[in-house]
């Protein structure tokens, strides 16, 4: 079973790897809210982390 609070936790800590400059860390966790989010089919999340992973490939 998938949990919010849990995707919500993998979402920040995505974002606060981006902030950190560790890329690869911060592309995990973003791709795991990113998958966890889908599932729940939870769009507004979803679309937050999306946009994460993008900022981070730019």
């Amino acid at each position: 079973m998938t949990v919010p609070l849990v995707a919500h936790c993998h979402l920040g800590l995505g974002k606060l790897y981006r902030r950190t400059g560790q890329r690869d860390q911060a592309h995990e966790y973003l791709g795991i809210a990113t998958t966890m989010y889908r599932e729940m089919d939870i769009g507004f999340w979803l679309e937050k982390a999306e946009t994460d992973l993008t900022h981070l490939s730019q």
